[in-house]
């Protein structure tokens, strides 16, 4: 991977970018991430000197989600200090949950749940970061039990094949399709309105056909979702759902 180079925003921020050289990409891609910027990922031999000239044509967009990025880490900074929650909600699944903490005289922390719409965690509860796992752990559990069946479902409903279904804690992304078929879903989805995860689960299942956000690939889901375009819309806040005490200890 290489680096030292640079593209200029407006108001004379400037951008730094590395080259990856990918043996499995055919054609140039930009990937934009708050953990690792903005990386350019290029077929095996590609000439490196079309590059500035493909980077300069996506400055609008590559501002976009700079701006984004800021929002979301100026909100989190202005979030008052993450404790353990005492409830979950869970629109998505239409669930909501009390959490007891029950200290027990072993080192691990674990989740049992021993009434319908209660959650127990037990163990050394006095360690916060291993009690946040523990509920990490359980919400991809349940987003495995409820989301990937429910995208089997939406997949034969509609004539879609997936490879796999992945889960994932993703920052920036509540899904993602890869080109051999494999669908990551984040566990945040939970968080977010049930019909605001079936948009999503379709929109990664028309990936499957068509990997861009092409005139068709919106043909495409338009006709599965007439309101897929006013939903992605009020997704863009939905971040903000997702409790404080999951983001500030969150990662992958």
């Amino acid at each position: 991977m290489s680096a030292n180079h640079s593209l200029e925003l407006n108001h004379g921020r400037v951008v730094d970018y590395r080259i990856r050289t990918s043996p499995r990409a055919r054609n140039v891609r930009l990937q934009l991430s708050i953990r690792d910027g903005l990386t350019v990922v290029v077929p095996r031999n590609y000439d490196h000197r079309r590059i500035p000239a493909i980077v300069e044509k996506k400055r609008s967009w590559i501002e976009a989600h700079l701006r984004r990025f800021t929002d979301i880490s100026g909100a989190v900074d202005r979030r008052p200090a993450a404790v353990l929650p005492e409830t979950l909600e869970l629109p998505a699944l239409g669930e909501s949950w009390q959490i007891e903490y029950r200290l027990t005289n072993t080192r691990v922390v674990g989740v049992i749940i021993e009434q319908p719409g209660r959650i127990t965690i037990y163990g050394a509860v006095s360690d916060h970061d291993a009690c946040r796992e523990a509920l990490k752990r359980w919400l991809h559990l349940r987003t495995r039990e409820e989301l990937v069946p429910w995208l089997a479902r939406l997949a034969e409903q509609s004539g879609f094949k997936f490879n796999e279904a992945l889960i994932r804690g993703q920052k920036t992304r509540w899904a993602s399709c890869s080109s051999k078929g494999t669908i990551s879903l984040s566990f945040k989805l939970l968080f977010m309105e049930r019909d605001w995860v079936r948009c999503v689960l379709l929109h990664e299942l028309c990936h499957t056909v068509c990997m861009n956000h092409s005139p068709r690939f919106w043909a495409l889901l338009g006709g599965l979702e007439p309101e897929c375009r006013a939903i992605h819309k009020r997704m863009r806040d939905g971040w903000k759902r997702v409790p404080a005490w999951l983001e500030e200890w969150g990662g992958e």
